[in-house]
């Protein structure tokens, strides 16, 4: 039942969709689900996220697994968690499926079905839509479940895009581990010390380093011998080793346990397109 939300009601609803729940583009998206408005059986997550230049709101650790892992990747270009699907096409699927559709508990309201999330994938130029859902393996054997998911995968067949169904015991753990030490270190605003700027000169630096020599150590070894050439804090090289590696300048093997002590020639380096100067503004 919802924890901030005490009854459903159809005024509700339409006062949600007045105040722009599940609409906006990029920043300005607006969930319809948040971590205030439903109880859940895992861990719910709020965290802002410099990709997407907003706070995004995950309400399992399944979701936030799988949110780690698309806000890494590359491929992705935006993510909507929370998304809802029309509730006249959810109705009219259920009853052309012969499901029941959801209602709110205790109430006679049909419920506004959500995706997870609809991601965009692919080049600006060719942007590409996709729906996933995130689940515990226990849901398999849910037999509601799978019948609500139906009405979802139904749904987005009829937009056109590819709809996914991810469970918990098909995340890859390690990465996602990696992926969460790696996001720890980039700056966050309103930080004072170490700046942005000094973050982005450390990381130029280290990047122009790291691109002309492969040292026989571990990361670990040579971020702290980074730290003392150059007078830093301890712990600041690490940091922008991590930094680097978040923005896929260095790169590695992400099932690989304890990276800070592998060593330096199982990284990628991706080669700086000018030389490092103080003066860049870096």
């Amino acid at each position: 039942m919802a924890r901030g939300i005490r009854k459903w009601s159809e005024k509700l609803i339409e006062q949600r969709l007045r105040q722009g729940y599940g609409e906006g583009e990029g920043a300005a998206y607006k969930p319809w689900v948040s971590t205030s408005d439903f109880s859940s059986l895992g861990q719910t997550h709020r965290a802002y996220s410099a990709k997407f230049e907003r706070t995004v709101e995950l309400v399992s650790d399944v979701e936030w697994n799988t949110f780690v892992l698309a806000e890494f990747s590359e491929a992705v270009s935006q993510v909507y968690e929370g998304f809802p699907i029309p509730r006249d096409d959810s109705l009219q699927i259920a009853g052309e499926l012969g499901i029941k559709h959801p209602f709110y508990p205790g109430t006679s309201v049909p419920t506004v079905m959500t995706v997870d999330f609809l991601t965009v994938m692919g080049s600006p130029d060719d942007p590409r839509l996709v729906a996933i859902d995130c689940k515990r393996s226990e849901a398999a054997e849910d037999e509601r479940a799978i019948e609500k998911l139906q009405i979802t995968r139904a749904y987005f067949a009829g937009c056109g895009v590819p709809h996914h169904l991810v469970f918990h015991s098909a995340i890859p753990m390690q990465k996602v581990r990696n992926v969460e030490w790696f996001r720890g270190a980039i700056w966050k605003p309103g930080q004072v010390e170490p700046t942005l700027e000094q973050l982005q000169e450390a990381s130029a630096l280290m990047l122009f380093e790291l691109a002309g020599s492969q040292r026989a150590t571990s990361l670990a070894e040579y971020c702290a011998s980074f730290e003392q050439r150059h007078g830093l804090v301890s712990g600041m090289g690490l940091r922008v080793a991590r930094i680097l590696l978040w923005d896929h300048k260095l790169r590695c093997n992400l099932d690989t346990a304890r990276l800070e002590s592998q060593p330096l020639s199982s990284f990628q380096c991706e080669r700086p397109s000018q030389p490092f100067s103080k003066a860049s503004g870096l």
